[in-house]
């Protein structure tokens, strides 16, 4: 039954209501009596059936609603607060530490800078399991590629990896991994660059410069092999070409001789 015909019955039976009462006034008849008999209801009356149904229909629907959601939901003394982790904010280091090396220690990975508690998950990133190498660190690039490599991972004192050079089908799976991970396990917390102090800064300057030259050196020896290769092509393409021309001389002297 739609909204509109419950409206309009109700309004129908008001509107009988009223004009009953003032035809019991109207011809004297304690008003009181007439209100208490109206409290019986007339099954020879369309109007009274019909709302007698909605009552009958509404009693019967609350009752099912209340029957299915349980006495749990709505009695206080039943529920039970979750503890949730206070938020807080990991640098690299201090995540590190929650490695879930043993039963007693926290067991927590970094999907995208958001912290999970993946503890209850040990099989899987605590030790032995298949995503072990990323207890305690950042596993965004490894599941964006795709790859368990601890080669990927940023070094601790390093800058949080920022993943900018990640492409388009990267970073769609890397997206899905946080979905998961955001529906699967409780964050709790966000990883966060550690203060740049005078040492860390000179730390990471040195690195920095390390980093170059040993990229300088990769660079020249690769060009000096590259040079030698070239070389080496060079030499060897001028020898067979002396070869040839030793051999063409041979055969024309030996066509004079003929």
């Amino acid at each position: 039954m739609s909204h509109a015909t419950i409206a309009t019955a109700t309004a129908t039976a008001v509107e009988a209501a009223s004009t009953a009462a003032a035809e019991a006034t109207r011809q004297g008849a304690p008003v009181v009596s007439q209100f208490f008999r109206s409290l019986v209801p007339d099954l020879t009356s369309p109007i009274q059936l019909v709302l007698l149904g909605l009552a009958g229909y509404f009693t019967v629907r609350s009752a099912l609603a209340s029957r299915s959601k349980g006495p749990e939901q709505f009695a206080m003394a039943n529920v039970q607060e979750v503890a949730v982790p206070t938020k807080r904010d990991f640098t690299p280091e201090e995540l590190a530490l929650c490695d879930g090396h043993d039963e007693e220690t926290a067991l927590h990975i970094a999907v995208r800078r958001v912290v999970y508690d993946v503890s209850k998950a040990r099989g899987f990133y605590g030790p032995g399991g298949p995503y072990a190498n990323f207890a305690g660190r950042d596993a965004s690039r490894g599941l964006a590629l795709g790859t368990f490599d601890t080669s990927i991972l940023t070094d601790l004192d390093d800058p949080i990896d920022t993943l900018e050079d990640l492409d388009k089908a990267e970073n769609e799976a890397l997206d899905e991994w946080a979905a998961f991970f955001v529906t699967k396990y409780v964050p709790v917390g966000r990883l966060v660059d550690a203060p740049m102090t005078p040492e860390r800064q000179a730390a990471a300057e040195k690195k920095a410069a390390d980093k170059a030259a040993a990229e300088k050196e990769a660079a020249e020896k690769k060009e000096a092999a590259e040079k030698e290769a070239a070389e080496k092509k060079a030499a060897e393409k001028e020898a067979a070409e002396k070869e040839a021309a030793t051999e063409e001389v041979v055969a024309t002297e030996s066509k004079k001789d003929i």
